[in-house]
């Protein structure tokens, strides 16, 4: 009896360092926990905590002729609401040609207008100024495209006056300016037609800068008419202002020069964020001085976290 509980002592303390073994040699080739996920970035989400910031860079790169210059800056990723400055009707130059080539682009998608079609050069819209259309000759027939490229890419005069008559004219025009809400916004006359007869046109960088933004938002027509739109505006020749300032951005612009004012607006696209800008000045003492003012405001924008 006694060989029989030594016998059961000795299997039952074998077991047991085996297992005790297992479960050790276990321990040692188990892999070890995985780490902790690393904290979540919190997002932060868009406000107008910036716009003091905004303001102040606007201001302080102004000069004595401050009281000149009004600017809109937005940033769709940061801000809900655009920072605004001293936004009032201003004469616009070219950058008039933006409202009608949205215009345009509205009658086109509302199959009043085809861009496929030939609009022909007529001699009383053949003016001076910027472009190449006038250089086709009395009665050629443009493709409607073709026009609306040489409108914003060159500013050209001509091609802008063919498309305002294609339109129904100015008061077709002006009759979108206000059903859209662009109260800035009026067209008294017609490229270089208007200014010896006490006539002018009128915008500001509040219209200007939210017509860009629908642009951008895709919001102004619709996703296809919009993306033309920007392709046209990424054309733009007048390479002064924003494009000098940021060379590594794409620029989608219309600019505007007349008697001692500069105008450039547009969306800039970068690699992390956007932003649309809107500077425009009237009666400026220093062309260079204006637009070098310009540029350090939009380099500073491009800058901010």
């Amino acid at each position: 009896m006694w060989i029989k509980i030594f016998i059961s002592a000795v299997f039952v303390s074998a077991a047991t360092f085996l297992f005790l073994k297992f479960d050790f040699w276990k321990e040692l080739v188990q892999e070890p926990p995985p780490p902790p996920p690393p904290p979540v970035e919190e997002k932060k989400l868009p406000s107008d905590d910036d716009h003091a910031e905004i303001e102040k860079i606007i201001a302080s790169n102004l000069g004595e002729e401050i009281e000149k210059y009004a600017c809109y800056v937005f940033r769709p990723q940061k801000e809900l609401t655009p920072v605004i400055f001293q936004s009032r009707k201003m004469k616009p130059a070219s950058m008039i040609k933006v409202f009608v080539l949205a215009k345009a682009m509205q009658d086109a998608k509302d199959g009043k207008f085809s861009l496929d079609e030939k609009i022909v050069v007529a001699p009383e819209n053949v003016v001076g100024g910027a472009g190449s259309i006038s250089g086709e000759g009395y009665y050629a027939e443009i493709p409607a495209r073709t026009v609306l490229e040489h409108m914003i890419a060159e500013s050209d005069n001509t091609a802008t006056n063919m498309m305002i008559d294609r339109l129904g004219g100015l008061e077709s025009i002006n009759e979108y300016l206000k059903a859209h809400g662009y109260a800035d916004t009026e067209m008294q006359h017609k490229m270089m037609m208007g200014e010896s007869y006490g006539l002018s046109n009128y915008s500001s960088v509040k219209d200007l800068g939210t017509i860009f933004t629908k642009i951008y938002k895709h919001e102004c027509v619709d996703e296809y008419y919009d993306n033309i739109m920007i392709q046209y505006l990424l054309k733009q020749e007048d390479t002064d202002c924003f494009p000098a300032a940021l060379p590594n951005w794409r620029i989608a612009h219309k600019t505007g020069e007349v008697f001692n004012s500069y105008h450039d607006g547009g969306i800039c696209y970068g690699k992390d964020e956007d932003f649309i800008i809107v500077i425009m000045i009237n009666d400026f003492y220093d062309r260079e001085q204006a637009i070098n003012n310009m540029q350090n405001i939009a380099r500073q924008i491009s800058q901010l976290d």
